[in-house]
């Protein structure tokens, strides 16, 4: 990680948060994150977990972080006004800046925000201003504050454009696009991915190899098989961390060389395992859904016709399942075919765009061979 590049705030302990949220039996995370409260003595945070989770309070624990954040915060206090006693504002900065990294540290969002903006106004150096704005932008991510993430990363845009180093361009689309990709547009994170694949170096943001989870589960849903072999498949970025995350090199594989049954295995696991994920989690139905799409239109782009028991027995599930699930992406669009019932097949039907995309071509062949008449005529002429 660069020295100039704080983890603040850190991130595994808002999974951390996630995790007890989402599973409150999980007794290991609660402990986990309790060390992590008494370590960055977090007294807003364990105030806040008490009410929202009705955990039993700790009295004693608490007022100890009180006491605690209150130590420190006349500390900073003292160094402030000695700073704009005896010295100049470069001191004065750094003063405010450690009283805002305080706040953010121990969980206080709004205090902490209120505090970088100050720190902004007394920063000169570009550089120093967009740290600044990343630190918001990962407090807003910790906090899934959608209304500061996008605000400031649009502020962090604007800076860059302003003369931004290449390191902190790429940092800025690796927020961005795990930004997106929590709101559900996939296919931009996955042009920012993808963007930033070789050149990460956001390590007190994101591990790479959860970095590289999202770019192949985004790259799936978006890129056409070419695409897809040559920047992410054959990658040696995506080959170096593949095989640390389990069933993902699997899942990957199992999709592009049609191995359906695999595939649908490996999917099972992800399915459940992203549930647990504090940025897929809402998106967790959808995203499996449209990874199931993706594999039944591959499946069918290879016949005209196939028996429903044939492809059933591909994907490795009962012939009711396979007619339930085309049934109803047939009716939703997503799927051209048609299901014969009576004689158990299903028939694959040219897709509308590619029926617009052939009238296209014809039509725009007709208008050349107009003009080619029209300039021979006057070239005879």
């Amino acid at each position: 990680m660069d020295e100039g590049i704080k983890k603040l705030p850190d991130l595994a302990i808002a999974e951390l948060v996630f995790t007890v949220t989402y599973d409150p039996s999980n007794q290991k995370a609660k402990k986990d994150l309790l060390v992590e409260i008494e370590k960055n003595k977090m007294y807003p945070l364990y105030k806040r977990l008490v009410e929202q989770l009705k955990w039993d309070e700790d009295k004693q624990f608490a007022e100890k972080l009180k006491t605690d954040n209150e130590t420190e915060l006349k500390q900073l206090d003292d160094k402030i006004k000695d700073s704009e006693e005896n010295f100049g504002e470069s001191e004065i900065r750094e003063a405010f800046l450690a009283k805002s990294d305080f706040y953010c540290r121990i969980g206080d969002k709004d205090k902490a925000y209120s505090l970088y903006r100050q720190t902004f106004e007394k920063t000169v150096p570009l550089g120093q201003k967009l740290d600044l704005v990343f630190t918001v932008i990962r407090m807003g991510i910790f906090w899934m504050d959608h209304d500061l993430v996008s605000r400031n990363i649009e502020k962090a845009k604007t800076l860059v454009e302003e003369g931004g180093d290449w390191d902190r361009k790429n940092r800025l689309k690796t927020y961005e696009a795990v930004y997106l990709m929590s709101i559900r547009k996939f296919k931009e994170a996955s042009d920012l991915f993808l963007d930033t694949l070789a050149s990460f170096t956001s390590t007190e943001f994101i591990e790479y190899s959860i970095f590289v989870q999202y770019l192949i589960f985004t790259s799936m849903l978006h890129l056409d098989r070419v695409s897809l072999k040559s920047k992410v498949i054959d990658s040696p970025d995506v080959l170096s961390v593949v095989r640390d995350v389990p069933h993902l090199q699997e899942l990957l594989l199992s999709y592009y060389n049609g191995e359906y049954n695999q595939f649908f295995t490996n999917l099972s696991y992800f399915s459940e395992n992203i549930k647990g994920d504090r940025y897929l989690s809402s998106h967790a139905r959808f995203l499996t859904r449209e990874l199931r799409i993706i594999a039944y239109t591959q499946f069918l782009e290879s016949y005209s016709s196939v028996r429903l028991d044939s492809m059933a027995n591909e994907f490795g599930v009962s012939v009711d399942f396979i007619d339930r699930e085309l049934s109803r992406f047939i009716s939703a669009g997503r799927l051209h075919c048609k299901i014969d019932k009576v004689s158990g097949v299903i028939e694959t039907t040219r897709s509308d765009n590619k029926n617009s995309m052939y009238k296209q071509t014809l039509q725009q062949g007709d208008n050349l061979l107009n003009r080619i008449q029209k300039l021979s005529r006057v070239i005879n002429v």
